[in-house]
């Protein structure tokens, strides 16, 4: 039984071009149909208590979103993640939920994200793990970053923590009209996320292609995971619940 929880929940295709303000409004809506005892704030414009983890951007989908909420009486954990389900529209789905015993804000506690990345690309595995390579002992990558300040030259190179190259398939993808498009290749990205220092995958991307001189089609962004760091180590937002 717990009264404040810590959820994940992951985002599908079929809501990944909602911006983050609407998917607070799908969670409020899911919540209120739901008859679960979320406790409100106080005050002349009473709020939901509820915080969400790093919103993702636009067009991305997600199995590592998470949130704190908390409640106004003690529910168990399989009752809280059954019944908000019931309540969600296809693309969002609740997954599991942990109590929350400590008050870290989980917005302050994102440090870092890590992505999957795939695309079409007429380079092979190898060729695409020399261009990785070659990307990565740049000790600066310069791009034009929006800050508090407006856009502005951001070194991104420190925000890289790791880039690998995933093989997809070992075919070539193949059109409509029968004629090869390119290998399938997915990259494994660890960023630096959080209220500071936060890098984008689509914006590494963009940076990639740009150095590289790389064509590639991005066919999809998927978030595969969220960590805090504890002990100068990396840690998920459940394994940090407790304190």
């Amino acid at each position: 039984m717990a009264k404040t929880l810590r959820f994940r929940f992951s985002r599908g295709q079929e809501l990944k071009y909602l911006s983050h303000l609407e998917i607070l409004r799908v969670f409020e809506r899911a919540l209120r149909r739901s008859g679960l005892p979320v406790e409100y704030s106080q005050g002349f414009n009473p709020r939901m208590k509820i915080v969400f983890g790093l919103p993702i951007s636009t067009g991305l989908t997600s199995d590592a979103e998470y949130a704190d909420i908390v409640l106004e009486k003690d529910i168990d954990l399989s009752t809280f993640v059954e019944t908000l389900n019931e309540s969600m529209p296809l693309g969002l789905k609740i997954h599991e939920a942990v109590e929350l015993k400590n008050k870290n804000n989980i917005m302050n506690e994102i440090k870092g994200a890590r992505y999957n990345i795939t695309m079409r690309a007429s380079l092979t595995y190898g060729e695409m793990e020399d261009m990785v390579s070659s990307f990565l002992s740049k000790e600066e990558l310069t791009v034009m970053k929006k800050t508090k300040k407006g856009m502005s030259p951001v070194n991104i190179r420190p925000m890289i923590y790791s880039m690998n190259v995933i093989r997809k398939d070992t075919g070539r993808d193949v059109n409509s009209s029968g004629h090869e498009d390119g290998n399938i290749i997915e990259l494994d990205a660890l960023l630096s996320a959080g209220a500071q220092d936060n890098l984008r995958a689509d914006l590494l991307m963009e940076a990639f292609m740009e150095y590289t001189g790389l064509k590639a089609d991005i066919l999809s962004i998927n978030r595969s995971a969220l960590y805090t760091i504890r002990s100068n180590e990396w840690k998920t937002p459940f394994e940090v619940a407790n304190g």
